[in-house]
């Protein structure tokens, strides 16, 4: 018997217009956990890596973590993956919420959607019974209406909803894939790619039980991480709810071209704003499935009506188009949810779209007569609706800031900001740290647990490290305490061992579905590894330890590098625009100045990391890495194509 799993595959194949279950088998599941684990198996075993992002043969894969709709605390995460349109590599995108409990409730652990639907389709599962239903009727709605009217239809209010907007089925490569009023699976075109299939919505419920082996160890874990977490909801709420906005941000590089924000342009005191907004229009703090952590913040904001927001969202749009008012910023982000945009590379790309016209490399011509400027609250907007519909020149700029500038010419490329064709985050130069991460993602995104614990130079802390380490805070071994004391925004010293480590933690929560969030996002960690893997232990009866499940996290991220592998990805990749080594980006406190990235320094710790890793100086995984980590059949492919 399986524990925690439902050991079952749902297969649509949408040019036929056919459902069918299907096994994995325990081995499989227990190499590979799941989420992105069983995502980049499946991948490797059915998608030759000649097969186009926008194919009937690029496969779309919903996978629920190994500990969804178990007692295990904030597992919920939904790992979506796919051959992305924006990077052309292997990517996943992840989102919270209730899909994936509901998934496992019904009795699959994965969707593997194949083919292209000739006309516009949703998935419905109810337990045993699946389908595919017309969406004629739902093309060209939004985000909530889809939602609304996919309930409306089925005659439940419970089912759980994953669906793209107007952008995804325009193609865009930065549409998203949206679960409720905040839960958005974007960053690297995930809803375009559902948006070629003609695949409007997958839409869930059920009613099966998730057996787990040791129930009551498995309780007893989750009441002693509820008894952690409280500082943990404290911070998040002081720091992303009811405030947060840092002043770094105007510091130093934005979107765009990197800009610092000029003075006087209102900045000052965004701080005390931020939580006098909050304060006046917060409505309530929703969670995810079975999380005691409320990350969402709910506003009531003038003239749009509620939005549903987290983390960055508040703030993209003012850093990307210089305008400092939160509720400007917040009506851009809901028509980003609503047209199913991700915020952060659409508002890269509306900077983008600025800074080429102010250099005088777009003209009127080229902009439909829009007179495009830093400042102007409805020029944003149109740009916005220009790109989720590709109109003008929103159509250029929906293929992302990579392929307008190739498009475009004129020099434009000196003005992108992006890391393997991914628009950047604007607070991706907050530290050494984060850009190092960022830079060796494999999908350009910060990928490590513990960024924030690994950057005192840019986060405000709530005690002294010496004292985090003395009550039990620390995610990293106590040996590396000394890392806390650096000034990351200049050091260097232990960002590959940290990185690397850290990369585990975050892989192994996409793998048991647990918010990483929770698992080491953010200072005060109330899943800490060791308890972690005792959680998955006991649900699924996996007689495993903290090394070995870091194995099996190496195992997934050495199995998603070879496949990039043979896509042509390589050292050349792993690092950040080369603007940010010539100019002064990088730093927090103010007082201290902006320093450029260090070329050398950067690439020492490069060189650090892929030893770590077991891959070779060109970011291959080598042989013995592979052999040792069970991947034999990965390593005779390499060979077998002259990269090995």
């Amino acid at each position: 018997m399986t524990y925690a799993w439902a050991d079952a595959i749902l297969e649509v194949d949408l040019s036929r217009g056919k459902t069918e279950r299907s096994r994995l088998g325990l081995e499989s599941y227990q190499g590979f956990i799941g989420g992105k684990g069983i995502n980049i198996k499946l991948f490797w075993d059915r998608v030759p890596p000649e097969v186009e992002p926008f194919s009937p043969d690029n496969l779309l894969i919903f996978t629920a973590g190994a500990l969804n709709g178990t007692a295990a605390p904030s597992a919920n995460r939904t790992t979506i993956s796919y051959k992305s349109p924006l990077s052309k590599l292997f990517s996943s995108s992840s989102l919270g919420g209730f899909w994936a409990p509901e998934l496992k409730h019904a009795g699959y652990d994965s969707v593997v959607v194949s083919g292209k639907s000739p006309r516009p389709v949703y998935l419905w599962i109810n337990d045993d019974h699946v389908e595919l239903r017309d969406a004629s009727r739902l093309w060209g709605k939004d985000i909530l209406e889809t939602q609304r009217l996919i309930r409306e239809e089925l005659k439940n209010e419970r089912v759980q909803v994953l669906c793209i907007g107007v952008a995804g089925e325009n193609r865009n490569t930065a549409a998203s894939i949206q679960h409720g009023i905040v839960n958005c699976a974007g960053r690297s075109g995930a809803g375009a790619v559902m948006g070629d299939k003609n695949l409007k919505a997958v839409a869930v419920y059920g009613t099966k039980d998730v057996s787990v082996a040791r129930p009551a160890e498995l309780i007893q874990l989750r009441d002693s991480v509820l008894e952690r977490s409280g500082p943990q909801r404290d911070w998040w709420r002081k720091y992303h709810v009811t405030g947060g906005f840092s002043q770094a941000f105007v510091d130093w590089g934005v979107f765009g071209n990197v800009h610092r924000m000029p003075e006087g342009v209102g900045f000052e005191n965004m701080e005390a704003a931020h939580a006098d907004f909050a304060g006046r229009h917060l409505v309530r703090e929703p969670a995810c499935y079975n999380c005691p952590f409320k990350c969402h913040a709910l506003l009531s904001v003038p003239d749009v009506g509620v939005v549903g927001v987290k983390c960055t969202g508040w703030w993209s749009f003012m850093l990307a188009c210089k305008i400092p008012d939160i509720a400007f910023s917040l009506k851009c982000y809901d028509r980003c949810v609503k047209y199913g945009l991700d915020h952060l590379s659409t508002a890269n790309r509306v900077a983008f779209a600025i800074d080429l016209y102010q250099n005088g490399i777009l003209t009127k011509e080229d902009t439909d007569g829009l007179h495009l400027e830093y400042g102007n609250r409805e020029l944003a907007l149109v740009l916005v609706e220009k790109m989720a519909r590709r109109e003008g020149i929103g159509d250029v700029l929906a293929d992302g800031v990579y392929e307008a500038a190739r498009r475009i010419g004129r020099g434009a490329e000196r003005y992108t900001s992006h890391i393997k064709k991914l628009e950047i985050k604007f607070h991706t130069y907050y530290n050494t740290y984060l850009a190092f991460t960022t830079a060796i993602s494999d999908r350009a995104d910060t990928p490590c647990a513990g960024s924030a614990q690994m950057s005192p130079v840019g986060m405000r802390w709530d005690m002294e490290p010496h004292q985090y380490i003395k009550e039990g805070w620390w995610l990293f071994p106590e040996e590396w305490e000394r890392y806390l004391y650096l000034d990351h925004a200049v050091d260097y010293e232990g960002i590959a061992e940290v990185a690397a480590y850290g990369e585990d933690v975050k892989t192994l929560s996409d793998l048991t579905g647990i918010c990483w969030n929770a698992a080491g996002f953010v200072p005060f960690v109330a899943i800490k590894p060791n308890t972690h893997v005792r959680l998955l232990s006991a649900a699924t009866g996996m007689d495993i330890d903290q090394a070995e499940a870091f194995k099996l996290a190496r195992k997934t991220r050495a199995l998603i590098q070879a496949y990039n592998s043979r896509l042509g990805l390589r050292r050349r990749d792993d690092t950040v625009p080369e603007k940010f080594f010539q100019k002064e980006v990088v730093g927090y406190q103010k007082e201290k100045g902006l320093v450029r990235l260090d070329h050398g320094k950067f690439d020492e710790q490069l060189d650090r990391y892929y030893r770590l890793k077991g891959w070779s100086r060109d970011a291959i995984p080598t042989g013995e890495a592979l052999d040792g980590l069970g991947l034999g059949y990965v390593r005779h492919d390499l060979e077998d194509r002259g990269i090995l």
